[in-house]
């Protein structure tokens, strides 16, 4: 999800950071990321100077440090051929120039917090001047006619190659199956089985009985006609 506005509200909480985007669509979204990790302080009452500066530059030197280790981390990740493309845990996010009135683009994937939409931000960029946010704009409108404006339409073969490796991917659960699990498996179909066939059985009987009970009370109607003759007398006593 790729969402274009201005910041009009920054947030932060415990290991989390909230900017509220104003995209002019009627509606402000919550963009949440994950802070970053601060750096420590080191308190300086009662310290004297020459020491301080001695903490700071052994600070500055670990974190430095820490720095390059992320980096090298990173560099061997991409020399070994994996991909390191942010994330939601690891965004990629200009901290300080996130502030309110920055125009940003946000891009990440929609989440739900306390039954409200937010965006998990994997993403942001500064946009510096009205073009580039007039060229995000476009970049959204041309997604939604190029790519979700058209109907998704599967293909035979792709039907085909979909349904054999389901049929695949079944096959392979039953024959992880234990000799245990197949046991289960038959005794609940044979008594899945015996329970349609008694079923059936009942439906039989009832239809029999009912056949047989109206052939016994056949014989108590009267014939047709008795019953015109019955009519016709009734009808000359203009009943």
């Amino acid at each position: 999800m790729r969402v274009t506005g201005v910041v009009v509200a920054v947030d932060e909480y415990a290991g989390k950071n909230v900017y509220t985007v104003d995209d002019s669509s009627g509606m402000c979204v919550e963009c949440v990321c994950v802070a970053p990790t601060p750096v420590p302080k080191v308190e300086t009452l009662g310290v004297p100077k020459h020491l301080d500066q001695i903490a700071a530059i052994h600070n500055q030197a670990s974190t430095s440090s820490t720095s390059t280790s992320k980096e090298t981390g990173k560099a061997e990740k991409e020399k070994q051929g994996e991909k390191t493309a942010p994330s939601v845990q690891e965004p990629i996010v200009p901290w300080e120039q996130m502030d309110v009135g920055t125009v940003v683009k946000v891009k990440g994937r929609v989440g739900d917090y306390w039954k409200q939409k937010q965006v998990e931000v994997v993403k942001v960029e500064v946009l510096r001047c009205t073009d580039a946010e007039v060229k995000c704009w476009n970049e959204v409108m041309d997604f939604r006619r190029d790519v979700l404006g058209k109907e998704w339409v599967v293909s035979k073969e792709e039907e085909e190659k979909c349904r054999k490796a389901r049929e695949r991917e079944l096959r392979g659960k039953g024959k992880g199956k234990k000799s245990g699990d197949k046991g289960k498996d038959r005794e609940e179909a044979r008594k899945k089985r015996k329970e349609l066939e008694r079923k059936e059985e009942d439906v039989k009987r009832r239809k029999e009985r009912d056949e047989v009970l109206k052939a016994k009370n056949k014989v108590n109607y009267p014939s047709l006609a008795v019953r015109r003759a019955v009519a016709g007398k009734y009808d000359a006593l203009g009943i």
